[in-house]
């Protein structure tokens, strides 16, 4: 069990070290911004679109890791003006690592992959406690913590469905 924490304490400061190098690909970054404005829009709080889209970068950083620690060459190159398909396929396969299986090509083992996603949705979460949390519901604690996993998941799936879409 040490093993596996060492893996993912090291592959989530990987993610979190890379997602302050800019790391989208242009047609993720024209994907995250899309969602963002939906969510500016129709978010009760403004923060909720910023904590979304810091979610969703990390989560995208969680499989670019993923892929490195695999020893794939990053494609960061891919360009495509086909961003509804590209999130039709990440719908899909936020679900499918919803249900437990993976997003995409298997990389990494999946007992591994979900530790690291559980961990990144936690530390994600926790960044926001003190903000707000004593001020709402425990119903309405339990759907944030649902929206930031989404996002977080749905960043994942994202990087996994442009790398597919590039095969």
């Amino acid at each position: 069990m040490a093993d596996l924490d060492d893996r993912v304490a090291d592959l989530t400061f990987k993610a979190r070290a890379l997602a302050q190098a800019h790391p989208l690909t242009v047609t993720a970054t024209a994907y995250r911004e899309q969602m963002i404005v939906e969510e500016r829009r129709t978010q009760p709080m403004p923060e909720f679109s910023e904590w979304a889209a810091t979610a969703f970068l990390v989560g995208y950083c969680i499989r670019r890791v993923e892929e490195a620690d695999c020893g794939l060459a990053p494609d960061t190159s891919s360009g495509s003006d086909a961003l509804v398909p590209l999130g039709h396929d990440a719908v899909r396969f936020s679900d499918e690592v919803r249900a437990g299986r993976p997003a995409g090509a298997r990389l990494l083992e999946q007992e591994l992959v979900e530790a690291l996603l559980d961990r990144v949705i936690s530390t994600e979460i926790d960044k926001r406690v003190e903000h707000w949390k004593a001020q709402i519901s425990k119903a309405d604690w339990a759907t944030f913590e649902q929206y930031i996993a989404w996002w977080v998941i749905h960043g994942y799936s994202l990087r996994a469905a442009e790398i597919e879409r590039a095969a």
